[in-house]
């Protein structure tokens, strides 16, 4: 782990009610504990936590408006500077990519020999797509364009 990132991380309070994620994220990411594994060396298990409720981590760590939502919600930024959430956020999706932890993702049966369409390969559909996938659907992404956007084909050709 980089020195900033590590700073980062032991900066973050670990607040209980969770400001951050229940008031900040609209994804309702579990952050102090995504930050607390990641503090402890655990950034697999930080990988995993985030799964569960984001597919494009490295995006959102980096184009979010975190100041307007988690970080804006984070207790230390009362007084101070806020825990910089994106940018560990992003830390651990580029190491998951590097490290093709995305591979292991765990996938249930729920709607086996379910045929689903997304219409569109933006964030949105590529993350429904991705949950849809999870839960063992065969997924197909209709797009109007000849590549999914912004290409990020290289992630999203698991479908």
């Amino acid at each position: 782990m980089n020195e900033r990132i590590k700073q980062y991380t032991e900066y973050c309070l670990n607040c209980p009610i969770k400001p951050c994620s229940n008031k900040g994220c609209p994804l309702n990411n579990d952050i102090p504990t995504f930050i607390k594994l990641t503090k402890d060396g655990n950034v697999k298990e930080a990988y995993e936590v985030l799964s569960k409720t984001t597919v494009l981590g490295s995006i959102c760590g980096r184009i979010c408006p975190h100041m307007k939502q988690c970080e804006g919600n984070c207790v230390r930024g009362i007084k101070g500077e806020p825990v910089n959430i994106g940018e560990i956020e992003a830390y651990i999706f580029d190491k998951a990519l590097k490290n093709e932890w995305y591979k292991n993702t765990k996938k249930t049966q729920e709607l086996k020999g379910k045929r689903i369409a997304v219409v569109g390969s933006g964030p949105a559909g590529l993350t429904c797509a991705d949950f849809l996938a999870r839960s063992g659907a065969e997924v197909t992404i209709y797009e109007k364009y000849d590549k999914l956007r912004r290409n990020l084909k290289t992630w999203y050709t698991r479908f």
